[in-house]
């Protein structure tokens, strides 16, 4: 075999699997197909790699086919279209110092993260208004309390699912729902923001790695969905939803709620995997699986001055922290 021959073939094997993925990402309703969907990054960077690759190639006569230079080009402008917006100019984004704003931090703590102490001053250094905490239990948000009491004096736990939040803001009311045994477990709180009622919402659907989770973790947001549509008040969301923007199920949430996510125009943010001590993965391979499944969500009401990723805290979740604006 020549190898002009062997680099065809290679060509068009690369060029094939990342078609598939690619494409796939688009109508990937079903377990376990919906899996590949999550990790649009990495085929962009792919894309880009295969494209920068074959136009060497074809400049060097290696690669004599335009076709297959015109393909790697279209599945380019394909992952391009799904991640470059993420960085761009967004109608919600308001000027950083134009305003009063609240600070929401939502941190998935992981259940066997031990480091209390990290957590405590990740959130004083952040300085949340409000902040949401997932899997933890009683012991843990005791810890939280105590070490925040002074910065974020109210608090509510969830009786399930492992939620709890700390505030400086009053709380009003606040609840765990399942919605009728329908929507697993959620945090819902009214809070007092300069006299104005908001509604804020903690979630932490299951992670879709079996067949029955991935049924759940989607009927809990459709759930949620059918919640969010009778609310007609301000309304903040945030919580780890283990779903990236590029799953089917992210797209049909978003459209029916018309919630924004406050990612838009400050970039992708992957939040997990991050390396913690009882990640048993090597180090350097984390960095290439990144995507973004922990998000916050607000209503038309609010402008976004800033969203960023914070610390992890020997979590495998890093915290994300975002500067709102109630218009």
């Amino acid at each position: 075999m020549t190898n002009d021959k062997l680099t065809l073939i290679l060509a068009i094997a690369s060029l094939l699997i990342l078609a598939l993925l690619s494409i796939c990402s688009y109508i990937a309703w079903s377990w376990p197909l919906e899996l590949i969907t999550h990790f649009r990054i990495q085929y962009f960077v792919l894309s880009l790699i295969i494209s920068i690759v074959f136009g060497i190639l074809w400049r060097t006569r290696h690669l004599k086919s335009k076709l297959l230079l015109f393909m790697a080009l279209l599945l380019l402008g394909m992952n391009a279209i799904e991640v470059i917006p993420w960085h761009l100019p967004h109608a919600q984004q308001v000027i950083a110092n134009s305003t009063k704003q609240i600070r929401i931090l939502s941190f998935n703590l992981n259940i066997k993260n031990k480091n209390d102490n990290e957590v405590i001053n990740l959130v004083r250094n952040e300085r949340p208004d409000l902040a949401l905490f997932i899997e933890v239990d009683q012991s843990i948000v005791e810890e939280l309390k105590t070490g925040l009491k002074s910065s974020l004096p109210y608090s509510f736990r969830s009786p399930g699912g492992g939620l709890a939040i700390l505030s400086r803001l009053p709380i009003k009311d606040a609840k765990g729902d399942n919605f009728n045994g329908q929507g697993g477990h959620n945090l819902i709180a009214t809070l007092e923001v300069d006299k104005q009622l908001i509604k804020f919402i903690g979630t932490h659907p299951l992670v879709p790695v079996t067949r029955n989770n991935f049924h759940r973790r989607n009927q809990q947001l459709a759930a949620l969905t059918n919640y969010i549509q009778n609310i007609n008040q301000p309304l903040i969301l945030a919580g780890d939803f283990n779903l990236t923007p590029w799953s089917p199920y992210y797209r049909r949430f978003v459209n029916k709620t018309k919630l924004h996510n406050t990612r838009l125009g400050f970039g992708i943010l992957p939040s997990w995997p991050r390396p913690a001590s009882h990640i048993n993965l090597p180090t350097w391979l984390l960095p290439t699986m990144n995507i973004p499944i922990d998000h916050c969500f607000v209503s038309q009401q609010f402008g976004v001055a800033r969203t960023y990723i914070g610390a992890n805290a020997n979590s495998d979740h890093a915290s994300l922290i975002t500067d709102l604006v109630l218009r």
